[in-house]
């Protein structure tokens, strides 16, 4: 008696002939085999056999063989496992466990979609200063609006105070570089705010540095706090409030023997004295600084003294070239 082949086992073998004396019936077994196979292969993916002759292929059935989706319980374990130990978050882990479950050749497909994705956001990195560069105009205006924020009298602190100042003053200017243009677009933006950022950080530190010596050269040193602008500068500019507020200054510093925290607790005294003297005339604030001014000429003595009578005239404002 013949033995029946199944439809497999005839495609694994295509060059033997079938056999020309089967009955009708076992060619319904036959069928009824190949159903009962489709039915099956709805379930788990299909298996193709490769002729031996062919090993290329065969090794590549093998690997496809290799990379069968695990259950449903061991593909959960796994993902915990190893969302633990990459630390990934709870999102992370919820679409490590989301691929995981896939049939394998949909996990292929969500891996090239990943790639792709990060391929797209990685095409979108690109320095800050070369998307957007500082017109010589509005770099020159940064720094004399720096300067004139430092030396006010009128300056309410030193640290976000100021930035916000002279970043007001660059947007009511527009033609100076800082459109409106420009102020929405956020990476062009976030280049001005750190180039004034950087200026203010560079002026403070050499204020900090400097503030033990002469006060009145400290404040008129152009190439030094000012930075290279091309701004005329003379000492009519100054006045007797600018230095009683750099006499403040040092007298802050010297309370501070390691300097820590030094801008923070300037700009917290500066609040405690608006607070102090809130209500009351501006003569009473002004008398408060003339007298750390005259205590610092006591202590130190300056230059100060042979331009004292021409600025006790001066107006309290900006050092401005309009």
């Amino acid at each position: 008696m013949a033995v029946r082949m199944t439809m497999a086992e005839r495609l694994s073998c295509p060059t033997q002939a079938s056999s020309p004396t089967r009955t009708l019936s076992q060619q319904a077994d036959d069928n009824h085999s190949t159903q009962a196979g489709s039915r099956s292969s709805s379930q788990e993916p299909a298996v193709a056999h490769i002729p031996p002759s062919d090993p290329s292929q065969a090794v590549i059935a093998a690997f496809v063989i290799g990379f069968k989706r695990p259950r449903d319980d061991e593909a959960s374990e796994a993902s915990a496992r190893i969302a633990r130990k990459l630390k990934l978050d709870n999102k992370e882990s919820e679409l490590l466990m989301f691929a995981s479950k896939m049939p394998v050749h949909e996990q292929m497909l969500f891996n090239i979609g990943l790639s792709l994705k990060i391929m797209s956001k990685a095409n979108q990195i690109q320095p800050v200063d070369a998307q957007y560069k500082i017109s010589d105009l509005l770099r020159g205006k940064i720094e004399i609006y720096v300067y004139n924020a430092l030396v006010s009298p009128q300056a309410s602190g030193y640290l976000e105070d100021c930035n916000r100042v002279v970043l007001g003053i660059l947007e009511s200017h527009p033609k100076w570089g800082l459109t409106l243009e420009v102020k929405e677009n956020p990476t062009h933006y976030q280049v001005v705010c750190s180039r004034v950022s950087e200026r203010f950080n560079d002026r403070r530190r050499y204020i900090k540095l400097a503030i033990n010596e002469d006060i009145f050269a400290l404040v008129s040193d152009a190439t030094k706090l000012k930075g290279n602008t091309g701004m005329k500068f003379n000492s009519a500019n100054i006045t007797v409030q600018m230095l009683a507020r750099f006499a403040f200054l040092r007298c802050m510093l010297l309370e501070l023997p390691n300097g820590a925290n030094y801008w923070k607790t300037v700009d917290k005294q500066l609040q405690d004295i608006r607070e102090s003297f809130k209500g009351q005339p501006k003569q009473a604030t002004s008398a408060f600084f003339k007298k750390i001014l005259d205590d610092d000429l006591v202590e130190f003595g300056t230059s100060i003294d042979k331009h004292i009578d021409n600025l006790e005239s001066n107006k309290v404002e900006y050092v401005c070239e309009g």
